[in-house]
């Protein structure tokens, strides 16, 4: 009896996104994809400020855009960001978008002016052009849909499809661009140790903003827990609490004892993942005890306690079922690229409720009296860890 509203919604979106690609410069054209993002997700709400999220339809799509910055709003929680996605993510047409990725190849390693890809079940070495690198600022990432085109015995790729998700960061040499991580991922593994290296939740909190504004699901992979006793691990695990509060998967895991391997192959399953954090964190260790055949190579850690660089650049692997995993180089830093103050707002969804209880309706909850949500991170009913987090980063971004 016709199509499912979200696969309706999915289609009339992304054609009006390409629209708008086609229309908006670079600046503009980021915009309204988080705008459009935004809409999508069902978080714009009635010109009245009452009742659930406006219905998107052919007719009202651009002035909800429009409006969307106007309106007042509720910020989502992230457990219902998280379960929106999910729900959207299970559905078949997310999963393939049968339209444009048939027959597309998936990249699953790039070096220079050429990049490795899977297609129609094989590894093919495949030419970049140098107009694919000029119009795509970031290039390609592992991760990408391409069509490809043979030109006597070398292949080209011919055009790089509309990604569905990133994972980025700031560029080191250029902070004003981003460098792409990884491209069309379901979900962002960030893995964590809690020794050697030790536990870091800043870390958490910047990879969690990253990811959700990636349009990808967060998950925690707590590794390394069999090198703790009982009340060590139960101490260090309870850092993580506000997290599963907000709705994020935790999963203590163990590349040794094999603890946590099945819940987290549960959540990669059919998807394509990648797996993020610290240098020896335990990432391609992860990657081989999943999958033994793999055999990546694994290093000890510096004698200061910090991670070597065993991942040099991002590779994608395949584990049969639809299941694609992502090795991601360690990085010590992860800088947030174009956030501004306003926004940042949006990723503490717990100061929300009171929020609404300070005494100026526009608190920054940084440095105007009477914020109740500094009252209530002094009476410990709010993370001070998350706090914290959430004022270093303020303090570091530039007035919108």
């Amino acid at each position: 009896m016709g199509e499912k509203p979200d696969r309706m919604l999915r289609r009339q979106m992304k054609r009006h996104q390409k629209d708008l690609e086609k229309k908006a410069g670079d600046d503009a054209q980021r915009k309204a994809r988080q705008l459009a993002g935004k809409v999508r997700r069902g978080f714009v709400r009635d010109k009245g400020g009452e009742g659930a999220a406006g219905r998107v339809t052919e007719d009202n799509w651009e002035e909800l855009l429009d409006e969307h910055g106007k309106s007042s709003r509720r910020r989502p929680l992230l457990s219902e960001i998280i379960e929106q996605l999910g729900e959207k993510r299970d559905d078949a047409v997310f999963e393939a978008d049968t339209e444009d990725e048939a027959g597309a190849a998936i990249v699953m390693s790039t070096s220079g002016a050429r990049c490795r890809v899977f297609s129609a079940g094989e590894e093919l070495d495949c030419v970049v052009p140098p107009h694919i690198a000029m119009r795509h600022k970031s290039a390609l990432a592992v991760g990408d849909r391409v069509r490809l085109i043979r030109d006597g015995e070398d292949i080209h790729v011919e055009s790089v499809l509309p990604r569905r998700s990133v994972l980025a960061r700031p560029d080191p040499l250029h902070a004003h661009l981003q460098r792409l991580i990884a491209a069309n991922i379901d979900v962002v593994v960030h893995v964590v140790s809690v020794k050697s290296p030790p536990l870091r939740p800043r870390l958490i909190d910047r990879f969690l903003i990253a990811v959700q504004r990636g349009g990808a699901l967060p998950a925690v992979c707590v590794n390394k827990v069999d090198l703790l006793d009982p009340s060590q691990r139960a101490l260090e695990l309870a850092r993580l609490a506000v997290y599963r509060d907000l709705g994020v998967q935790v999963i203590a895991c163990s590349t040794r004892s094999g603890e946590g391997l099945d819940e987290l192959r549960a959540i990669v399953a059919g998807k394509t993942s990648a797996l993020v954090g610290h240098s020896g964190v335990g990432k391609s260790s992860i990657l081989n005890a999943l999958d033994e055949r793999l055999q990546l190579v694994t290093r000890d850690l510096h004698r200061s306690g910090t991670g070597r660089h065993t991942t040099s650049r991002s590779t994608l692997y395949d584990f049969g079922g639809g299941t694609y995993l992502i090795d991601t180089p360690g990085i010590r830093e992860f800088g947030l690229w174009d956030l501004d103050r306003e926004s940042l707002r949006d990723y503490f969804p717990e100061f929300e409720e009171a929020a609404g209880f300070c005494r100026f309706t526009n608190c920054t909850h940084v440095h105007e009296p009477d914020c109740e949500v500094k009252r209530r991170i002094e009476a410990g009913e709010l993370s001070r860890a998350r706090y914290d987090t959430y004022v270093r980063l303020y303090e570091d971004l530039k007035k919108p």
